[in-house]
């Protein structure tokens, strides 16, 4: 592969319409190949970053952008893989008449894709998750620098102490939540998100 064929993060984020640290977050998450240098720093393949922005563009083009024309909404992003519960999420963010625009993920993969160009407020992960699961996730975000941008709830229907232990390795302060899903506690976080944003 000649240097013509090979691009930097920068070059990359260009192509893709994403900021730096959002390419950065899908190399280390393996959804992007990526190579680092005898420097450590991080090589592209050309080819594969264009293959990368069409799939991209043919993920983000399926999602619903969720509710309303409302100023300074809360940008709320689920990655859950069970319809039924998507559904329920959808259902009860509308009935809550709140200014929110829903981004909706069905495996790790999307989520992460999807993650990197809406940049939610609040990031609401199951943790059994197909493609890539929800440790890689936050694993992957707190390598980038992520996790202090926005706020991250996990709803998980395993047991809450041991989840809560083996995220307390990676990072303190992220709140963990047994199923079934604890719309109250939900609600009460939007509505702080939308007191910080007046």
């Amino acid at each position: 592969m000649s240097e013509k064929d090979i691009c930097t993060s920068s070059t990359a984020a260009e192509l893709l319409g994403v900021t730096p640290r959002t390419v950065q977050l899908w190399a280390d998450s393996g959804i992007l190949p990526s190579w680092k240098t005898p420097g450590g720093h991080r090589r592209y393949s050309l080819k594969e970053v264009r293959r990368f922005a069409q799939d991209v563009r043919a993920e983000t083009s399926n999602t619903s952008k969720g509710q309303g024309e409302m100023p300074d909404p809360v940008r709320v992003q689920i990655i859950e893989d069970e319809h039924s519960l998507q559904r329920l999420y959808a259902r009860s963010f509308e009935s809550w008449q709140l200014p929110v625009e829903l981004r909706q993920s069905m495996d790790g993969y999307q989520g992460l894709l999807e993650l990197g160009q809406f940049e939610p407020d609040l990031l609401i992960l199951d943790l059994n998750l197909p493609n890539i699961d929800g440790f890689s996730i936050i694993e992957a975000m707190q390598r980038q620098g992520v996790l202090s941008q926005l706020r991250l709830l996990v709803v998980t229907a395993l047991d809450v102490t041991w989840v809560q232990s083996r995220i307390d390795d990676v990072v303190s302060g992220i709140e963990v939540l047994p199923k079934p899903i604890p719309f109250e506690r939900i609600r009460s976080t939007v509505e702080q998100l939308l007191e910080k944003n007046r």
